[in-house]
């Protein structure tokens, strides 16, 4: 597969910048295939093509992580939940940040015609969401972002890696809306628009990064049966509580942004 040709698993968490790259390129190449054979069902396939390549990848990504988790524990290793996630959760954003790097990148070169067309199923989500929340209260964002992080733990228990589709899906959202913003008020004012969404933007990001390794670890560790089982799943539940906490904080950030 290219992907093995571009990083290991074991590279990638040495050097999670590759993942940065490989996100640019899946999602460019995943994007350009939905195109050209699912042209009614452009960004439902997108989603599922990105899920589908990078599935084999994350799943072995997540049980490395659980057999590490293993270790540590076995070695009585005095280690911290947040260091001995870390590197996954790295991993994870950078790839995720690639995505959205590459397909923003993509939106802002291409003709406006060749974008709304490309982007048709994100632009009317954007529609939707704008709709459904201007003028919303903590509460409203809250439990949007919740069910989110939600979804993403529960597909990740049931398929290990299963996030990676609402992960790729509000990738492509994120990279739309900040399209948009650029080819309405300029290149110039890029900064201004990432620092606008980065504080909250990022926060939910991490959040259901968390909520999705979570649910990884507690599926592998289930399957594995391992001995280290019950270890594993409070870690999994302590990060799905921490996912928590963080939308808290970012629905607040978001709340006072509006």
């Amino acid at each position: 597969m290219v992907l093995e040709r571009i990083t290991s698993v074991k590279d990638a968490v040495k050097h999670p910048w590759k993942m940065f790259i490989v996100g640019g390129f899946i999602s460019t190449i995943c994007l350009a295939i939905s195109f050209l054979i699912f042209p009614s069902y452009k960004g439902l396939f997108f989603t599922f093509l990105t899920t589908i390549c990078m599935m084999p990848f994350m799943v072995e990504l997540i049980r490395r992580e659980e057999e590490q988790t293993e270790a540590q524990i076995a070695r009585k290793m005095k280690m911290s939940i947040f260091r001995r996630h870390f590197d996954i959760v790295l991993v994870y954003i950078s790839f995720f940040f690639g995505m959205i790097t590459c397909l923003t990148i993509i939106f802002v070169m291409l003709p406006p015609n060749v974008t709304e067309e490309l982007f048709k199923e994100q632009i009317e989500e954007l529609k939707l969401i704008k709709g459904e929340f201007f003028g919303s209260n903590l509460k409203a964002i809250l439990i949007n972002n919740i069910g989110i992080l939600l979804i993403s733990f529960f597909l990740s228990l049931l398929f290990a890696a299963g996030a990676i589709f609402i992960f790729s899906w509000n990738a492509s959202i994120v990279a739309t809306t900040i399209g948009l913003m650029v080819r309405n008020i300029g290149v110039a004012k890029l900064p201004l628009i990432v620092l606008r969404f980065l504080p909250h933007g990022f926060l939910e990001f991490l959040a259901y990064f968390v909520g999705g390794i979570a649910g990884g670890l507690i599926s592998t560790a289930i399957t594995k049966k391992s001995k280290w089982q019950k270890i594993i799943i409070k870690d999994s539940l302590i990060y799905l509580a921490i996912g928590f906490l963080i939308l808290c904080v970012a629905a607040f950030i978001e709340v006072l942004q509006l």
